[in-house]
């Protein structure tokens, strides 16, 4: 099974999390923004357009992982000229 595309472990997750997109909403803790429907400690967000790029490191129960070119496109727009590579969390 030489240079075989490992099925299991798509480009996106490979590297040990998952990415969504949802809307950004106030934070009423902390002020500022937070990602809406992204529940728990663990994420990072970046921000643009009125919606939260988040990088989790496990998958979130009822939430569709958001494909490649939105991640970028808005990870672009919040002034990120790449795509963060890396275990949240870890180096």
């Amino acid at each position: 099974m030489g240079g075989a595309m490992n099925l299991m472990t798509p480009p996106e997750i490979a590297d040990g999390g998952y990415w969504y997109v949802v809307p950004a909403v106030p934070d009423p803790e902390l002020g500022g923004q937070t990602p809406g429907g992204i529940p728990g400690a663990g994420w990072c967000a970046w921000y643009a357009n009125g919606f939260a790029v988040v990088r989790t490191p496990k998958a979130v129960n009822g939430l569709a992982t958001t494909d490649a070119a939105t991640v970028d496109s808005l990870l672009l727009a919040s002034g990120r000229g790449y795509k963060p590579r890396g275990r949240v969390g870890g180096s």
